[in-house]
């Protein structure tokens, strides 16, 4: 029996005014859409450096592939598909199950907000997913920027305050009553906020090589900032 592992990336098409909303003021409509689509190239590419992995993406809304990316990333082999459900947890379960439904015997799903995390954290979720079911890794936010299973686990994405800083808490709850294995990767936070424009700024000085459309955007933006 052959084994696959499917990787996928949730994301938003990066239209001015609509994505990375809280840096509005900080970064103008269109700042903000550039730096959104420096994040998903970036992690459309994480994602593609893993070999051996089925790859999906998922964006939101009515969109398509072309109109987040229009210009094509070769060599990836991406499916792109839209998002479904009425909130986060139902377009997360809906994306997971499909996976699983074609075959996937472990899933990852990650955002675009945490670029930076590397290919090796994936490889290691992959690695733990042979043992545990589930796999997070937290937000300093109350959130997680990625989430793996190993079969299909409803009590991953119900009743979980979608939103708020209780994601993981309530997440790891839940786990826990549906006695569903899983363990947490490093701590890492989310590119939301003006704290979080900041710290990313930084550590891209020093390793651009983590994220390296992002850290391009971030040498070409020449205003200073100072932490919310």
């Amino acid at each position: 029996m052959s084994h696959q592992s499917t990787i996928i990336v949730f994301a938003k098409p990066a239209v001015p005014g609509q994505v990375k909303t809280r840096l509005l003021g900080l970064l103008s409509p269109a700042e903000t859409a550039a730096l959104h689509r420096a994040s998903a190239l970036d992690a459309q590419e994480l994602a593609g450096s893993l070999p051996g992995c089925t790859r999906l993406l998922f964006i939101a809304a009515q969109a398509t592939g072309r109109s987040l990316w229009p210009d094509p990333q070769p060599g990836f082999g991406w499916t792109a598909r839209r998002q479904r459900g009425r909130h986060l947890g139902e377009r997360l379960e809906h994306a997971m199950t499909a996976a699983f439904r074609q075959g996937a015997d472990k899933v990852l799903v990650i955002g675009t907000d945490t670029p930076w995390m590397g290919a090796s954290r994936l490889a290691t979720a992959l690695a733990w997913l042979a043992r545990d079911e589930v796999v997070l890794g937290p937000s300093t936010d109350g959130g997680y920027y990625l989430v793996g299973a190993s079969r299909p686990v409803p009590a991953l994405f119900r009743g979980i305050p979608w939103g708020t800083a209780g994601v993981l808490e309530a997440t790891r709850r839940g786990l826990e009553r549906a006695s569903a294995a899983h363990r947490l990767l490093p701590w890492d936070f989310d590119l939301d906020r003006q704290r979080d424009f900041v710290r990313a700024r930084e550590l891209l000085a020093k390793q651009p090589e983590r994220a390296p459309h992002l850290a391009r955007w971030f040498s070409e933006f020449k205003r200073v900032t100072r932490p919310a």
